[in-house]
């Protein structure tokens, strides 16, 4: 059932997708109703699918590969909601929706999880899991308003501005939905990387701090608290914060995909896995 249910996720995001291209071409500052009907009904379905999932295994499918990347897809459009609603940029779709596609793709395509050990239950590893990913999400937003500034800014130094400048917003509004984006996802990676702190001390045995993912996540906790702090200190603004941004997260996805397929204690196993 949890994977008919994705299944058909992913259908009817595909169906929204291909619905909000209209509004690009004809450069409409907003989606058409059936295109946010298609993702609303898209995103009850991946949420109805995660229910059946912790109805029939009694604990929540967020511990291997395939409910952490559908989890973050879940996320991601979940993401694309608040910030549609609030800023009412059309070009959010473009930027957005496809890494939700590819994702409960992907998740969609794996087997369902059938073993567990103990040692990933409990409540402090689902609050790292959750915390963790919100953070993500958060700093994904930072990394579609980093792109689309890199754009915006591009086209308003051509003397000859192409098709997608109009279906852009400002400057000043990517930065804004950089900077809350930005406020949003670090406190939440903050938390996770601590919360993760004490189930691993609680859990692991050995040297669990050199684990490569753990050092993985101090680095991408780093560099945005280096955005954070330089954005206050106004050093910091613009495309050199765009570009790090952007550098932000791909680190997130070392640390999220790249450092778990590596040994030790996160890494990922067929029909199992590591901690994301």
């Amino acid at each position: 059932m949890p994977t008919t249910l994705l299944w058909l996720a992913l259908a009817v995001y595909g169906l929204g997708i291909l619905l909000t291209l209209p509004s690009l071409v004809r450069r409409r500052s907003s989606l058409p109703p059936a295109a946010l009907g298609a993702l609303g009904l898209g995103l009850a379905l991946h949420a109805a699918a995660f229910a059946a999932s912790v109805a029939a295994t009694h604990r929540l499918p967020v511990t291997d590969v395939r409910g952490a990347l559908s989890f973050f897809a879940f996320l991601v459009t979940v993401a694309f909601f608040f910030a549609y609603l609030r800023y009412r940029i059309a070009a959010l779709g473009i930027f957005m929706l496809p890494l939700v596609f590819v994702l409960t793709f992907v998740s969609a395509l794996r087997p369902e999880d059938s073993f567990r050990s103990p040692a990933f239950r409990g409540g402090w590893l689902l609050v790292h899991i959750a915390t963790i990913f919100l953070g993500y999400t958060g700093f994904f937003l930072t990394f579609v308003a980093a792109i689309m500034y890199l754009i915006q800014e591009r086209e308003l130094k051509s003397k000859r501005p192409r098709a997608f400048y109009y279906r852009l917003p400002s400057l000043d509004v990517c930065d804004e939905l950089y900077y809350r984006s930005l406020v949003f996802g670090l406190p939440f990676l903050s938390a996770g990387i601590l919360t993760g702190f004490v189930w691993a001390s609680q859990t692991w045995k050995g040297p669990w701090e050199l684990d490569p993912k753990i050092l993985a996540s101090l680095v991408t906790w780093l560099i945005y608290l280096t955005l954070f702090s330089t954005r206050l200190s106004g050093s910091w603004r613009g495309r050199r914060a765009a570009y790090v941004a952007i550098f932000g997260f791909a680190a997130v996805m070392v640390t999220f995909l790249g450092v778990s397929l590596l040994s030790g204690q996160h890494g990922y196993v067929p029909n199992g896995g590591g901690a994301p």
